[in-house]
């Protein structure tokens, strides 16, 4: 066992990313049973906490991902849309310091997702159901299933999924399956299985529940997003089978672990989630117009304390000011009390001030000025006209 260090806990008050937290943060201590499961509490509370917001903005950019392929691949475009049934559990196997807990997630931005290998995966299968299945709803079995199978390669399966050819593949797929992305950024909640037996075989005499995190049903809708390759034939009809897979493969057998036990079900959309989605869809856009307003109204704060500043810092903040300190001292009795203004003139901040007197002294008016002044070592030469 681990235990978790000072600098570990200091470092875990400052990490916002939920992955990170799970996959190099989560350690089991002290050898106590519940450690696994408050890690992963840990985990579940910096998800909802903090790295929620980040992902709502994760998400607006997955949907502008998701436009701009639609835009970019026009007719050869396809999109599922979804919504969650039941709990989702995928990646169980991901890289973690606990074992069995992992969700698949973007790795740089922590977005829960369906990897586009994974959609294929399950489609390959569902596509060779479908092939084997009989009028009465059985299925071949044995070489008839194989043989069944490979006929339907022939057709939309071989040109979905690319050649399986014993003698090696001849060509890729003409459906390019991009993955499962949620529309929001999806609820994260504990689940458990209770292991009955021992690594040897034994039955266990005390039941210890082994938690793991798993997507949450609910309001989420995911976009199932896939195309054709550019110059395939019949991409329509691509399109249209691999949406009624992908449709009927998610909503009757599910994807991820644990589908025997109804895990990872997708339904289509009825009328209460398209209710629901479009208040979520308000709630955002008021939400996003909220914290514009707040942004703009700091944003002119932040400008009044930069004008206010910068009037700090300037030597002559009026036109009084000016005329009393520098323009008053041209004419030959005070000439040399304008030497201490030098200094000041010549900050970035009386800028404005510094031309306002060049302009002055190349106006006829100041002739003799300019002439007395060229004899100031103290005194600027380019700030005269030339003679």
């Amino acid at each position: 066992m681990l235990a978790v260090t000072k600098p570990v806990q200091t470092a875990l008050g400052r990490c916002d990313a939920w992955q990170l937290r799970l996959d190099k943060f989560s350690f089991e201590r002290d050898d106590d049973a519940t450690a696994k499961t408050e890690s992963l509490k840990d985990v579940l509370a910096c998800y909802t906490e903090r790295s929620v917001g980040h992902l709502s903005h994760v998400c607006r950019s997955k949907n502008r991902f998701i436009e701009s392929l639609k835009r970019h691949h026009g007719t050869r475009f396809g999109i599922v849309e979804l919504f969650a049934e039941s709990r989702l559990l995928l990646h169980l196997g991901r890289a973690s310091v606990l074992e069995n807990v992992g969700l698949c997630a973007d790795r740089t931005t922590g977005l829960p997702l369906i990897p586009g290998t994974s959609l294929k995966g399950v489609l390959s299968t569902w596509a060779c159901w479908e092939a084997n299945q009989k009028p009465d709803g059985s299925f071949n079995e044995g070489a008839t299933f194989v043989q069944h199978r490979r006929q339907f390669s022939k057709d939309f399966a071989r040109r979905v999924f690319g050649d399986d050819s014993q003698d090696g593949s001849e060509h890729a797929g003409d459906i390019i399956f991009v993955g499962g992305f949620p529309a929001t950024p999806p609820n994260l909640g504990l689940d458990i299985v209770n292991p009955h037996h021992e690594p040897d075989g034994r039955d266990k005499t005390n039941l210890t529940p082994n938690v793991f995190l798993c997507v949450e049903p609910g309001i989420t809708k995911w976009h199932f997003v896939f195309y054709v390759r550019p110059g395939a034939r019949d991409a329509a009809k691509l399109l249209q089978v691999a949406s009624d897979w992908i449709t009927e493969a998610l909503t009757q057998i599910g994807i991820g672990a644990k589908t025997a036990a109804g895990y990872g079900r997708f339904r289509q959309p009825n009328e209460t989630d398209k209710a629901a989605q479009a208040r979520e869809v308000e709630k955002t856009k008021a939400a996003e117009a909220a914290a514009a307003e707040q942004a703009k109204v700091a944003a002119e704060k932040t400008k009044q304390q930069a004008a206010a500043q910068a009037s700090l810092m300037i030597d002559y903040p009026n036109p009084a000011t000016f005329r009393n300190k520098v323009i008053d001292k041209l004419n030959p009795g005070q000439l040399d009390r304008l030497q201490p203004e030098i200094v000041a003139l010549q900050k970035p901040e009386n800028a404005a001030q510094c031309e306002e007197l060049k302009k002055l002294l190349a106006s006829k008016d100041y002739k003799d000025i300019r002439k007395r002044l060229r004899d100031k070592p103290w005194f600027p030469k380019e700030w005269l006209p030339p003679q």
